[in-house]
């Protein structure tokens, strides 16, 4: 498991359990400072349908842990992303041959 990911989600039940202070998040901006934070950083928006059940999940769990869906879901994707990256990595004996197989697909696609 990702040691960022665990010690952070640590830190929020025992914050919880503790009945510690939620931290600032920049979302609780003026939507004008929100906006030059994500120009200045070139920030995406990533979006997905999911199934009632897996939302419920998600907003039950950030509830519990008194943090925004945004940065549980922005650490959970970093989390499988470096997994991912670990896979791959076993899996190709280069790094070039897993660049161009990532070139060979876009240029595909």
């Amino acid at each position: 498991m990702n040691r960022q990911f665990k010690e952070f989600v640590t830190y929020k039940v025992l914050e919880n359990k503790h009945g510690g202070v939620n931290a600032i998040d920049y979302t609780d901006a003026d939507p004008d400072v929100v906006k030059a934070i994500e120009e200045k950083h070139e920030i995406k928006n990533v979006c997905t349908k999911m199934g009632k059940d897996l939302s419920d999940r998600i907003d039950s769990t950030v509830k519990f842990l008194d943090m925004r869906k945004r940065k549980f879901i922005e650490l959970a994707i970093v989390q499988a992303l470096d997994e991912a990256d670990k896979i791959i990595g076993d899996l190709f004996s280069t790094d070039d041959e897993w660049i161009e197989k990532q070139r060979t697909d876009k240029e595909q696609s």
